[in-house]
């Protein structure tokens, strides 16, 4: 139920969007084009070539309160969601948004 409402509600296709870069890592923004909703955001750490992943708080908060479950829980969720909605299997699968 809540994949069928993340489904409708931001639709299929997101952009991405450098919001930030310093001399430790470069900063992106997931978002829904269909509403504009900020999924998630990571940092991508240049030294490490690690990447960070953090939620986006307003769809969490809305899957968390709509469904009532906690705000892991709905994270979970969102995350599973993106990875199966995107064939994200490892976190650096988030670089293609990066290049696209």
């Amino acid at each position: 139920m809540v994949y069928k409402f993340l489904d409708d509600y931001l639709g299929d296709e997101v952009t991405c969007i450098k919001t930030g870069s310093t001399n430790r890592c470069d900063s992106y923004d997931i978002f829904s084009k269909k509403n504009k909703s900020l999924i998630l955001f990571f940092k991508v750490y240049h030294k490490e070539g690690n990447i960070a992943i953090f939620r986006g708080n307003k769809l969490n908060d809305i899957v968390s309160n709509l469904f009532s479950m906690g705000n892991e829980e709905s994270t979970s969720i969102i995350r599973d969601w993106f990875a199966d909605k995107h064939d994200i299997v490892k976190v650096k699968d988030l670089m293609k948004f990066v290049r696209s």
